[in-house]
């Protein structure tokens, strides 16, 4: 009986102490960074330069993985499905897992039972811009076009949030406004570039080399402050006396669900060491980013939540209507 008692007690003993040699391990192999969208957009720039500064904070590679299509849905799908021991984990934004769930009544994948939260990393701030030569010299000009013009003013956009900030844009002022949809960053500039659109919602990182050359001009930001990087470009609350107007993007970091909660407080201890630099900050600020707060996976699985029904109820609001 003692020596069954003996045996049971190592077994304990030895289950206490896996986790934490997994911690301490970690990483001891190449980490992947699944990104759902194309490279060149914001997510994948964050996560390269994320990837760069864990690689040499862990002398392991970080490696993106670009996996987009389906809004997020293919990218996200992969790392649900993938090993839960750190290796594979998921960079994203908002609508793949607060959007989605109201977007698609037949979703694939249950964010809060599927992922587990890492930490919300920061928030990208987006403009509205048009063609630097021949479009509207400001958003009141832009306004009076669409308002004289019913059904001729069109956006593009190549997320769904993004899409909802421009349809309730047009909403709250009363305009026939139309959403033409883009996948992607890349694919959204090259609307404008070739006149099929008259103004982008896009990620100032995306927009401002082009708004630096003349190409685009910046007549807004959706977001509730000015952009200090970009000054004299106002904020659509202040410009089209819309109080209270705030479409902002977040991004955070998941690892599949099941992953041990000591590398999930590891990454996230990592990360917010990263954050908590005022390089990175300011390398953030550069492309149109604020840092997120300190925030446990916890607190951000609560966001996320809170998130989720801010979104079911402004997809109906935009006149969107889940799909299959």
């Amino acid at each position: 009986m003692k020596s069954i008692v003996r045996i049971l007690a190592s077994l304990t003993a030895m289950l206490l102490v896996v986790p934490l040699g997994l911690a301490q391990s970690y990483p001891s192999k190449p980490v992947h960074i699944v990104v759902p969208y194309p490279p060149g957009g914001p997510t994948d720039v964050l996560s390269r330069l994320f990837g760069q500064k864990l690689s040499e904070r862990w002398s392991q590679p970080v490696i993106t993985d670009n996996r987009p299509g389906a809004e997020g849905i293919i990218g996200t799908e992969a790392v649900v499905k993938a090993p839960a021991d750190g290796y594979t984990l998921l960079f994203t934004i908002d609508s793949t897992l607060s959007v989605n769930p109201s977007l698609y009544s037949k979703l694939s994948y249950d964010p809060m039972r599927d992922l587990a939260p890492i930490t919300l990393v920061g928030w990208a701030r987006s403009l509205i811009v048009v063609n630097g030569a021949s479009g509207p010299k400001s958003l009141a000009e832009l306004i009076q076009f669409a308002r004289a013009n019913p059904g001729k003013a069109n956006f593009g956009a190549g997320a769904t949030t993004v899409r909802v900030a421009g349809v309730l844009l047009g909403r709250r002022l009363g305009l026939d406004l139309v959403f033409v949809p883009y996948k992607g960053s890349a694919a959204t500039l090259q609307g404008l570039f070739s006149g099929d659109v008259t103004f982008l919602i896009v990620a100032k990182s995306t927009a401002e080399p082009f708004i630096r050359s003349g190409r685009f001009r910046a007549l807004a930001t959706t977001s509730a402050q000015p952009i200090a990087s970009l000054p004299g470009v106002p904020t659509v609350a202040d410009a089209a006396n819309l109080p209270g107007f705030d479409f902002s993007t977040w991004m955070g970091l998941f690892a599949p669900a099941g992953t041990p909660g000591d590398i999930v407080q590891r990454l996230n201890k990592d990360i917010a060491q990263l954050l908590a630099q005022p390089e990175m900050r300011d390398r953030l600020a550069l492309i149109g980013m604020d840092a997120a707060a300190t925030n446990s996976p916890a607190e951000f699985a609560a966001f996320i939540r809170k998130e989720t029904e801010l979104w079911s109820r402004l997809l109906p609001q935009a006149g969107i209507q889940p799909v299959d």
